[in-house]
């Protein structure tokens, strides 16, 4: 049995659950949650559903539980099931954690027809909101609300079936988008989706926020392009400091377009939203859709860069998210559970 890695802060805890999965280098990482008084605990691993579970690790818990962290040398196989199995001193009795898949699928890229760019291809049913968040090392998703995907979805025409939290990776070595294409620049080409499909930047990843409000599930496509890096310039951009707050009451899904002319307000599903706001300015999305950047409605100064936006803070229980390119931003809410919530997104400019 294989075991490394160390405790990281001690967090009480009455469940046992993998709550992460991640890649550092040739390693799988794990955080995980224990009950206080473990004896013994043993990660244990099955290729397929039908095979026996195995011991992958014997693994060290503190005596009064909490987060651990722990590391295993990644498997060279195509699939991989994972679960936790610990005995406590107080019991006989074993507790068994939920299952956490791990896929494996060829690096992204070169795509076939392109060899300048790779590709990230998504065909599935979705049925509630879910998020896939994409690294160089893999893809974990996480499910949100209502429903898990009806069967099996398709990445690059491998089959993934996600569940809570579900991790897609390569074996050995080779890293899940190579670094000779950029993960900055990646675009994304709607195919099929009859709700919310979004892109997110973050500092090292991107965040795919799949979320169908309507009743049911429909069939989603996409694919993210990758393109191949060039060579890094020192970009010299000149943009007015400023921040937005965005304001709504959101039952359904939204989508916000704003440029440094105006605000266009695009109601998707279920209930128009209510108590509207930016940067203050109140705005009745039923009476008009259109807010104009003037008089005394001017919600952002001159001279932005829509490139530099970022988001600083935000609210809401479900999808609050934002994209932009040099001259427009997008801003997407999404309210899957029953009855409406309160979003707030903060945004800044030029910082």
């Amino acid at each position: 049995m294989l075991w490394a890695g160390g405790v990281g802060a001690v967090l009480p805890s009455s469940q046992l659950v993998i709550t992460s999965i991640s890649i550092a280098g040739n390693n799988l990482v794990f955080d995980a949650t224990f009950p206080p008084n473990v004896e013994r605990a043993v990660l244990e691993m099955r290729p397929v559903l039908t095979d026996p579970w195995q011991p992958a690790a014997a693994l060290v818990v503190p005596a009064d539980g909490g987060t651990v962290e722990f590391t295993i040398p990644k498997p060279e196989l195509e699939t991989a099931f994972f679960r936790l199995n610990a005995t406590l001193h107080t019991t006989t009795n074993v507790q068994l954690s939920a299952e956490l898949q791990y896929v494996t699928v060829p690096p992204l890229g070169p795509d076939s027809t392109n060899t300048d760019e790779a590709v990230f291809h998504f065909k599935g049913l979705v049925d509630g909101s879910d998020r896939i968040v994409i690294t160089r090392q893999g893809a974990l998703w996480e499910h949100v609300n209502w429903g898990w995907p009806d069967g099996a979805v398709t990445v690059n025409d491998t089959q993934w079936n996600p569940s809570e939290k579900n991790y897609l990776t390569t074996t050995g070595a080779v890293t899940f988008l190579p670094e000779t294409y950029s993960l900055t620049s990646a675009s994304l080409e709607k195919i099929e989706g009859r709700d919310v499909l979004v892109l997110e930047r973050t500092h090292s990843a991107l965040v795919v926020y799949l979320d169908d409000t309507p009743p049911g599930a429909a069939l989603y496509e996409f694919k993210i392009r990758f393109r191949r890096e060039s060579p890094k310039l020192i970009a010299v951009r000149t943009s007015s400091s400023a921040t937005l707050k965005i304001a709504a009451q959101i039952d359904g899904s939204d989508l916000l377009r704003i440029t440094a002319r105006k605000a266009i307000w695009e109601h998707r599903a279920w209930s128009a939203p209510a108590a509207v706001s930016l940067n203050g300015i109140p705005w009745d999305v039923v009476q008009t859709n259109v807010l104009v950047n003037a008089g005394t409605n001017v919600f952002l100064p001159s001279g932005i860069d829509f490139s530099t936006a970022k988001i600083v803070t935000r609210k809401g229980r479900d999808v609050g998210t934002m994209w932009a390119d040099d001259d427009a931003l997008w801003v997407s809410f999404a309210d899957n559970p029953n009855g409406a919530d309160i979003y707030e997104l903060e945004l800044s400019f030029g910082r």
